[in-house]
């Protein structure tokens, strides 16, 4: 009784969101632009991806927004694939 006890809890441990956090990336294009831009790492893959946005001033009125959410609202400026690069090169840094 006492191993399936040990045992559940170690397992219930596994599954917890800290262990699982561990695993996750610490950005990705769910991520905040203003979370991005105020990581040098993060901005430096944005601006590899997308140079041509990088250092328009309407960024900054989109801090609050996903690039998730940007792409769905102006594909146009976010295209699918672009954001897929993204977050590819999001997911590397640790």
């Amino acid at each position: 009784m006492i191993r399936k006890l040990i045992a559940a809890a170690a397992f219930a441990a596994a599954l917890s969101p800290a262990a699982l956090a561990q695993d996750a990336p610490k950005f990705s294009t769910a991520s905040t632009v203003g979370a991005v831009l105020d990581n040098p790492e993060a901005k430096a893959a944005f601006v590899k991806v997308f140079p041509e946005i990088a250092d328009r001033p309407e960024l900054e009125g989109a801090r609050d927004m996903t690039f998730d959410g940007l792409a769905n609202m102006a594909a146009e400026y976010f295209p699918a694939d672009k954001i897929k690069e993204l977050n590819t090169e999001l997911a590397k840094i640790q």
